[in-house]
């Protein structure tokens, strides 16, 4: 089974994902060891990838890559692909992957759109977290021991980073709910119980699709 879990960034999605991973003896495909793993299978730098991880091209690297797409010297029935759209591949090749070895959880790019929305033969359980952005302000200034408005700045930009990921690549909305088995607020929930509701239902989802 597949454990999708998009966040909003400072709303817990990290510490959800380790707990269901830990519940359910799953795999965790989390930034740093999705970054790890695309580093070595893609022969790409890991600063290279974590600088492009869950982002879209800039306007710029999207001309360059258009550019050289049409200019390019090879063969009509081969694809040039940039960067990017390497990693968003093998992203998603790498859940499918975990997930026919055994339950994986996935925090991240793309959610069930980045399976194709429901993979045949592949269980998934969708998770949405979310929570209000100046509670969110307070975790991310806390965890990190930053001011306050540094953690404002970095929320802003990655939310706003999420989004046009999320638009660009699967043309889906991220906060649209009707692509989600669960939706939880951290805040309004208190991350303890939200943890605990998440955990609980992958595993009653794990049970049921043995």
């Amino acid at each position: 089974m597949i454990v999708s879990i998009s966040r909003e960034l400072g709303a817990g999605g990290l510490s959800v994902g380790e707990a269901v991973a830990s519940a359910l003896g799953a795999a965790l495909l989390d930034e740093r060891s999705i970054i790890q793993e695309l580093s070595a299978r893609e022969g790409l730098p890991a600063e290279f990838i974590a600088e492009r991880i869950e982002r879209p091209p800039s306007a710029g690297q999207q001309l360059i890559a258009d550019l050289a797409a049409a200019s390019a010297m090879i063969p009509f029935t081969l694809t040039w692909e940039q960067p990017e759209t390497v990693i968003v591949e093998g992203v998603r090749a790498l859940v499918l992957e975990r997930a026919k070895a055994g339950h994986v959880v996935v925090i991240g790019h793309g959610g069930v759109s980045l399976l194709g929305w429901r993979p045949a033969g592949i269980p998934v359980l969708a998770v949405l977290l979310r929570a209000g952005k100046a509670w969110r302000i307070a975790q991310l200034a806390r965890r990190f021991g930053i001011p306050a408005e540094e953690a404002q700045r970095r929320i802003e930009r990655t939310d706003a980073a999420r989004l046009r990921f999320q638009r660009h690549y699967f043309n889906s909305d991220l906060y649209d709910s009707r692509q989600y088995d669960l939706v939880l607020c951290s805040e309004t929930l208190g991350l303890d119980t939200a943890i605990r509701i998440a955990v609980d239902a992958a595993s009653r989802a794990a049970a049921v699709r043995v």
